[in-house]
């Protein structure tokens, strides 16, 4: 399947559930195991939505997929789910930069505060066991969101 085929909004609906999905950090034990505990479906989707060498900036800063997967777990500490709109995409797949890239950009205002943040971003996406994924993602924003 290409991006051609994928659905609707593509782009801002992986990046949007993905910011909804519970994040579970167990504690280092000095290697001891303690069996199966909760489902980390943040960390799940990732690894859906992106290739194993993914890479990207925020905000200007150069990241690898670590790098990224951090970044997003700080700008998920500040999502507000409930408030999000997603500015309205021309086309059916987001904004088509060129042959297999997307952007778009969404706004929400965080809990607790008035003021909305508006974040951007654009994506290179390839095809990887059937389906699409994320090879490259730049996202623009207030920095602070994306701080660790």
């Amino acid at each position: 399947m290409s991006v051609a085929a994928s659905s609707n909004h593509w782009l801002s609906d992986c990046l949007c559930e993905l910011m909804a999905s519970p994040h579970v950090s167990m504690p280092s034990l000095g290697g001891m195991h303690l069996g199966s505990g909760p489902v980390d479906v943040f960390t799940t989707r990732f690894n859906e939505y992106f290739v194993p060498d993914a890479r990207g900036t925020l905000c200007g800063r150069p990241v690898d997929r670590d790098g990224l997967k951090a970044g997003l777990l700080a700008l998920q500490k500040r999502w507000n789910t409930e408030a999000v709109k997603v500015t309205e995409e021309p086309g059916p797949h987001g904004f088509r930069l060129g042959h297999n890239m997307l952007a778009t950009e969404v706004e929400w205002t965080p809990y607790g505060s008035v003021v909305p943040e508006v974040v951007t971003a654009e994506a290179s996406i390839g095809e990887k066991n059937g389906h699409e994924q994320i090879r490259f993602l730049k996202m623009e924003g207030n920095s602070a969101l994306f701080r660790v």
